[in-house]
């Protein structure tokens, strides 16, 4: 099928209420290194858009085969699917996602669609997803304690590797509960290196689905 999209595209899911937070800083500066990077940036407000979170009966007669996709997680799949690549950006909260990423995460990666796909282009209809976490704490701590290959296992083995999904990243960013305003200058300035590196991933996906028509 041909691509009619003229430029790639990155949907940049965020997780946190409050705009004016770090969280919200730095997925500006993701939004703005996607953008300059000529590429499309769909930004996605967990919270804002009302999702609910809750795995209910309904998706679990979609896990167990028996029901059809509720409609709310459909727009979610289809906004998925509309990007050539995924990130998903939130705060650490208690060493993991906050429970709306979690359950965004639990309710839209269906079985039949985000794995166990039947689909000739792959077992997942996913084909890139990159997490990047926003630690309040500094580096040393996630490093003495073990919490950064806790979060990469549980993240890039846990969520994407058991889709199968092909192409997959954890970046974890530190010391965001800080009010140091240098501090969030840089941080600001490695979520815009983020953002031009999805840039180009979405481009050689983008590439690639163009080359195949």
């Amino acid at each position: 099928m041909t691509n009619e999209r003229s430029r790639p595209k990155v949907l940049l899911v965020v997780s946190h209420p409050d705009h004016e937070s770090a969280t919200w800083a730095i997925s500006r500066a993701v939004e703005q290194g996607i953008q300059d990077g000529n590429t499309t940036a769909a930004v996605h407000d967990l919270t804002a858009s009302g999702f609910d979170p809750v795995f209910r009966p309904a998706d679990l007669a979609v896990h167990r085969l028996l029901g059809g996709v509720p409609a709310d997680v459909r727009r979610e799949q289809e906004l998925i699917e509309s990007a050539d690549v995924v990130a998903v950006l939130f705060p650490v909260y208690w060493w993991s996602m906050p429970a709306l990423a979690k359950g965004w995460i639990d309710r839209v990666f269906s079985r039949g669609w985000a794995y166990e796909n039947t689909s000739p282009d792959g077992p997942s209809a996913v084909k890139e997803l990159h997490f990047i976490a926003l630690a309040g704490i500094n580096q040393g701590t996630f490093d003495r304690r073990g919490y950064k290959d806790a979060i990469t296992l549980q993240l890039e083995h846990g969520i994407a590797g058991y889709p199968e999904i092909a192409e997959s990243s954890v970046e974890v960013l530190y010391g965001t509960e800080t009010s140091d305003p240098h501090a969030h200058e840089e941080l600001a300035a490695q979520g815009y290196k983020l953002g031009s590196g999805l840039a180009q991933r979405a481009q050689a996906a983008f590439d690639r689905k163009v080359a195949l028509g």
